[in-house]
């Protein structure tokens, strides 16, 4: 195996087979691994695995579990590295990119705008959140979500009660943002590669929907950036310390861009879509440079 593939999906999985496609193509052998059915170990001071004897191990791993990914699966890839097998992306960047929160810590602390945001871990801080950020709307989100799920259009009292009954856990919490109206709004996902922007594409919210997730609405189209677009775009994914990066930017009704999320594992259907480029081919090729 040359390429191993992080994944609890199996090979109809759209990234996954894409990416099973494009390294078939490059004339390589992509494996998927799933975490959970691997097994870590160290003998006599020397890190090993169990589980790949057969396929035997990658000369690089592709982390794309997605922010959900556990602490157990985090112990998985902090393995592989210590059998000095590189990851794209690393234990340290995952961590902060796996949770909404974390990511826009990082990206504040080098200087790139995301909107107003607060982190509360009790119904307390929640409701002083919704007014520190200015009132009703707002929205609330999981800070592991994954695909558009878990994200919450506040519109007043009731809205917030019923999120903090369902939604709030001490021991997760929930992110409130401040709502950036969809009127004369721009979504767009911007995919970064080794320090390089790859594609870009506009996305449509469905009538009615604050989300413009692509796995949501399904609607998207090629986008061209501006230069300084492409500057905050990698400068987000590096903010974060990710070598690949999907960068989910707003630009406001008065031209003002906003960084919503870092993902360490962004799909590529929509953007492959809409800008008839093999998204799927880059990942691999950027992979096989670290062979």
């Amino acid at each position: 195996m040359q390429i191993g593939l992080i994944t609890v999906q199996g090979a109809d999985y759209h990234p996954n087979r894409r990416l099973m496609e494009a390294a078939r193509k490059k004339g390589c052998r992509l494996g998927l691994v799933n975490p959970y059915k691997v097994g870590p170990f160290i003998k006599n001071g020397t890190a090993g695995i169990s589980g790949m004897e057969k396929t035997g191990l990658p000369g690089v791993i592709l982390p794309r579990q997605g922010a959900q990914i556990g602490e157990s699966s985090i112990g998985v890839l902090r393995h592989f590295a210590a059998m000095g097998i590189p990851l794209l992306n690393s234990v340290s960047a995952i961590t902060v990119a796996r949770n909404k929160f974390l990511t826009l810590q990082a990206l504040s602390k080098h200087g790139i705008r995301g909107p107003d945001a607060v982190f509360a871990n009790s119904a307390g801080l929640f409701y002083q959140g919704v007014e520190r950020l200015g009132g009703y709307p707002v929205v609330a989100k999981k800070p592991s979500g994954r695909q558009g799920a878990e994200v919450f259009l506040l519109q007043g009292p009731a809205d917030a009660d019923l999120a903090v009954s369902s939604h709030l856990e001490p021991g997760v919490g929930l992110l409130l943002q401040r709502f950036i109206p969809p009127d004369n709004r721009r979504d767009l996902r911007v995919l970064v590669i080794g320090g390089k922007v790859s594609a870009a594409m506009e996305l449509e919210p469905n009538t009615g929907d604050f989300r413009s997730n692509f796995h949501v609405s399904g609607e998207s189209r090629a986008s061209d950036l501006s230069l300084e677009l492409e500057k905050t775009a990698v400068k987000s994914a590096q903010a974060v310390g990710l070598d690949i990066a999907g960068v989910d930017v707003i630009i406001d009704g008065y031209g003002a861009p906003w960084v919503i999320e870092v993902n360490y594992s962004p799909g590529f259907r929509g953007l492959e879509q809409a800008t008839g480029k093999d998204i799927a081919g880059a990942i691999i090729d950027f992979a096989l440079s670290y062979i």
